[in-house]
């Protein structure tokens, strides 16, 4: 399950930063900028963590996401996390905790997409 949200984060990542790219909106840009850069780092620390309490993981799948309605697939993806949390933690707290660092990220930037133009 791990290996998913990995292939996951780093799919929305990537339509982050091509949406980054290809938006008019200065807000969109900076919000944009934001989790492409923040997602990264905490998706490292989920899985080094993990890896320390559980070893290492399996092979991480590609995956690919169109940056159209990338707010919307932003949030789809926040819900995913929300919805899988415990089975990617296999209810270990720490993990649990560093999830929920993650979804902060993905909810304020699905708030500042939808919210500030």
């Amino acid at each position: 399950m791990i290996e998913e949200l990995v292939s996951r984060a780093f799919a929305i990542r990537n339509a982050a930063h091509t949406a980054h790219w290809a938006t008019k909106s200065y807000a969109e840009h900076m919000a944009l900028g934001d989790f492409y850069d923040g997602v990264i780092d905490k998706i490292d620390g989920i899985v080094e963590a993990y890896q320390g309490w559980f070893g290492l993981i399996g092979e991480v799948p590609t995956k690919t996401i169109s940056k159209d309605n990338i707010a919307a697939k932003i949030g789809d993806e926040a819900l995913w996390i929300s919805e899988n949390r415990k089975k990617i933690a296999k209810d270990t707290t720490m993990v649990e905790n560093l999830l929920d660092d993650l979804l902060d990220l993905y909810s304020t930037t699905h708030y500042k997409l939808v919210n500030l133009k």
